[in-house]
């Protein structure tokens, strides 16, 4: 069950942090950056297909200006059609835009330990994505729609 995290290269340290603690639980990662030079945007969308279809989880690391991001935008689409488990990455209190709003966004150290519990509990409780998804799996959305709002409520609550 890898987790895809991309990132912009103003958020590399945080996109390190985080790809850093889930490696130490032992959660395979897979580290993109969205704007790397010299490759075109064919290119990494061509990566971004490939990369999304090995993972299960994606979590965005957001800039500050998330709601003008198109690669935000086109990700979360992508994984939500595929039935990932989406989560953001966004220091700061700034709100997210309304549009990102469904899904749990971290925004502190103590967050990212909520998100390894909640990714561990769907293996303890065989909530697991098994890689490749058949089409038209109700139950897998079923499951990524609880990982969403599981991971939403540890971090509302603190714990």
């Amino acid at each position: 069950m890898p987790v895809l995290i991309s990132y912009r290269h103003e958020e590399r340290l945080d996109a390190f942090i985080l790809n850093e603690r889930l490696l130490l639980e032992g959660i395979a990662t897979q580290v993109v950056q969205l704007d790397s030079e010299g490759h075109t945007r064919d290119d990494l969308h061509g990566s971004f297909c490939q990369q999304m279809s090995d993972a299960t989880h994606w979590v965005g690391v957001l800039p500050a200006d998330a709601a003008e991001d198109w690669w935000t935008a086109w990700l979360l689409g992508a994984a939500a059609m595929a039935c990932r488990r989406i989560s953001f990455y966004r220091k700061g209190p700034a709100p997210l835009p309304e549009c990102l709003g469904r899904w749990p966004c971290m925004r502190e150290r103590a967050h990212i330990d909520l998100f390894v519990r909640a990714y561990h509990d769907e293996r303890t409780f065989e909530r697991a994505m098994t890689l490749p998804p058949g089409r038209g799996l109700g139950a897998d959305r079923d499951n990524a729609d609880f990982f969403h709002a599981d991971l939403k409520a540890k971090i509302r609550r603190g714990f």
